[in-house]
């Protein structure tokens, strides 16, 4: 099912045995030490938000927020046949897992692997504390220089981290630098767009509006939302080589005739269903400045329109792996 760029047009096959107008209920139900003063989360308009570096991510830290992150774990698990990654890594000693919010692929990341050594670092001590041995998490900020070693990690794990990166091409470099000679990044993004390709989500329709508006929050906040078509340049302009890329179209709802794309589908509608909130009302309300009851019945038109069968919609998640060059070639400097 992956993709290559020149192949991504492909069409997914529309279910029209399922002709019911709307989906129902059935689809809904379908450590290290850590100074005190950072367990202090903040309370905005219901949910729940990090405190450390107070307003540098804009999702919540919630439980209900959480159940999605995993929920979207097990999507990308499915998306993957099963797999926590692509790269050909061999033996890896030590792993970081960047934004591991609730530390799901650093745990059973640790537990394929317990050879290795795992970090997860996030912004939020939401992390379990009973994990495997060789699993430990962080609360830091990715985007603050890095105190690791360089040349210390085998693989960098970056995944989802759309709206959350203030240098895209300076973040690569940093994992660049802290990977050893022939260590691995692997990272996968979802581009926030979604498209149909039977015009039935054309540009006034309210999810096409949905994804222009994050974007717009996004630019404003000097943090793109746009930044999964170009991850494959910016990793080979950092300098890491055999770079492969994968791109796949993931359906927004169980709308497709294709049974993997179909259980995909029902796995989005809960993702996108229940994160929806979440997703919305930091960036409407505290960046594009809208009222809370602005914020909570866009929301609301959202939610409704992943329930609507007309509508073939889906996004796009690209996935890079590269290798960093065992040696730098002469004459090239870090930037």
């Amino acid at each position: 099912m992956a993709l290559e760029q020149d192949d991504v047009e492909t069409h997914i096959p529309v279910d029209e045995d399922d002709d019911d107008s709307a989906y129902g209920d059935d689809v809904l139900s379908d450590t290290t030490s850590i100074a005190s003063t950072i367990y202090r989360h903040r309370f905005e308009n219901g949910r729940r938000y990090h405190k450390y570096q107070e307003g540098s991510y804009w999702g919540p830290n919630d439980d209900l927020q959480n159940d999605q992150l995993d929920i979207a774990h097990h999507m990308l698990r499915v998306l993957l046949n099963g797999k926590l990654y692509l790269s050909p890594v061999q033996d890896p000693q030590m792993v970081l897992d960047v934004g591991t919010g609730t530390g799901i692929w650093a745990i059973d990341f640790a537990d394929e692997h317990p050879e290795a050594e795992v970090v997860g670092v996030d912004l939020s001590p939401i992390q379990p504390e009973f994990v495997p041995p060789n699993c430990k998490f962080e609360v830091d900020d990715i985007n603050a220089p890095w105190t690791y070693p360089e040349n210390y990690f085998d693989m960098v794990h970056v995944r989802c981290m759309f709206g959350s990166i203030d240098d895209w091409p300076n973040f690569y470099r940093e994992v660049f630098d802290h990977l050893k000679p022939g260590g691995w990044i692997e990272t996968l993004e979802m581009d926030i767009q979604f498209k149909a390709d039977d015009g039935t989500c054309p540009p006034d329709h309210i999810q096409t509006i949905w994804s222009k508006t994050f974007i717009e929050a996004g630019e404003l906040r000097g943090k793109t939302f746009r930044n999964a078509f170009q991850a494959k340049q910016w990793i080979t302009d950092a300098g890491f080589e055999e770079v492969v890329q994968h791109r796949w179209k993931l359906p927004s709802g169980p709308w497709s005739s294709d049974p993997k794309l179909k259980e995909l589908g029902n796995w989005n509608f809960l993702h996108c269903y229940q994160g929806a909130e979440g997703w919305g009302l930091f960036l409407l309300t505290n960046v594009l400045k809208w009222s809370l009851d602005e914020a909570r019945v866009f929301i609301a038109k959202f939610r409704n329109s992943l329930k609507e069968k007309k509508t073939h919609s889906y996004f796009e998640v690209v996935h890079v792996h590269a290798r960093k060059p065992f040696s730098r070639p002469p004459g090239d400097a870090k930037p």
